[in-house]
């Protein structure tokens, strides 16, 4: 039988790997609205955000259609730390 500790140690790593997938989603997410790939794949013509980061980066990377625009995200990406000066500066603005 595992022991409690093991136990604890699985159940640790495993909410550790999903923290981590949903961080990289909402950065492919992020991503994809700053190149402005949300907008192809919005349903309608509304100007109000159809999907989540998460959601939006679930169909990227799921749905065939969306295979080209992976290769224009990853040339879109850019450096991630100008998102965070650019998202910092944003939220001292307001």
């Amino acid at each position: 039988m595992m022991g409690e500790s093991k136990r604890k140690s699985y159940t640790g790593a495993f909410k550790a790997k999903v923290a981590l997938a949903a961080i990289l989603l909402w950065l492919i997410g992020t991503a994809a609205e700053r190149c402005g790939l949300h907008e192809r794949l919005r349903p309608g013509t509304r100007k109000r955000r159809a999907y989540s980061r998460l959601f939006l980066a679930r169909l990227l990377l799921t749905l065939e259609d969306c295979r080209t625009s992976i290769a224009e995200l990853v040339d879109g990406i850019g450096s991630p730390d100008q998102w965070v000066a650019r998202d910092h500066d944003a939220l001292l603005a307001v």
